[in-house]
C-alpha cells in the first residue's frame, strides 16, 4: 500500500483504540464502585445485587480487553507496513 493509505489506517486504528480505553477506563471505576458497594453493605440482597453487576462490568471488561489486543495486534502490523512503505518512498 502506498504511504497516505498506511498513515491514514494508523490514523483510524489509533482513534478506535483510544475509544476503547476510555470505555475501559470507565468500566473499570464502575466495576471498584460495584465493588466497594458489596463489601459496605449488610443486606444479603444488595450484596448479591452489587456481585452481580459487578461480575457483568467484569464480563464487558474482558470482551473489550479481547477487542482492544486484536487492535494493537492491527495497529502494529500497520506500523510495520508504513515503516516499510516509507523506506521504499524515500530511500532512507
Amino acid at each position: 500500500m502506498t504511504l497516505s493509505n498506511e498513515a491514514a489506517y494508523l490514523y483510524i486504528y489509533s482513534k478506535e483504540l483510544t475509544k476503547i480505553n476510555k470505555k475501559l477506563h470507565r468500566l473499570s471505576k464502575r466495576a471498584e464502585k460495584e465493588q466497594k458497594k458489596h463489601e459496605r453493605t449488610k443486606s444479603i440482597e444488595k450484596k448479591l445485587k452489587y456481585k452481580i453487576n459487578h461480575a457483568k462490568i467484569t464480563e464487558k471488561i474482558k470482551e473489550l480487553t479481547h477487542e482492544h489486543n486484536k487492535y494493537v495486534v492491527t495497529l502494529k502490523r500497520h506500523s510495520i507496513a508504513f515503516e516499510h512503505s516509507l523506506r521504499k518512498e524515500h530511500t532512507l
